[in-house]
């Protein structure tokens, strides 16, 4: 994907870039960031022209786009490094697909406890 990053004259809290819909040769969106880089969260807000750019929970894929070009890409930060590079997330993933024998004991005992405890209570019903 290739897009401009445009930074604003009048208001430097604000960075946009322009995007070519992969759909649509004839459409193109802005999607648009506002920061402040004295907070600890420097992401104050964000507003893209695309169908879904207009949500109120998370953002489209144009924003997440400006923000890794600008945040991870343009940084100096290896993708091994960051904490959302693929090769950690697959790592975790595969770290969390490993049990011991242990843990499917667990899962027969705490069925076994439910089981228990809906049998107490279904008796305590009839009473």
């Amino acid at each position: 994907m290739e897009f401009l990053v445009e930074l604003c004259n009048e208001h430097d809290d604000l960075v946009r870039a322009r995007f070519q819909s992969r759909h649509s040769n004839n459409k193109k969106h802005i999607a648009t960031v506002q920061f402040d880089n004295h907070k600890q969260q420097p992401i104050d807000a964000w507003y893209c022209t695309c169908s879904a750019g207009a949500r109120e929970v998370g953002m489209c894929t144009h924003i997440t786009a400006l923000l890794w070009r600008l945040g991870v890409n343009k940084a100096v930060i290896s993708t091994d490094n960051h904490p959302l590079s693929a090769w950690r997330l697959i790592k975790a993933i595969d770290d969390s697909t490993h049990f011991s024998e242990n843990d499917s004991n667990s899962d027969d005992d705490n069925a076994s406890a439910l089981n228990d405890s809906d049998t107490n209570n279904s008796e305590d019903d009839l009473s």
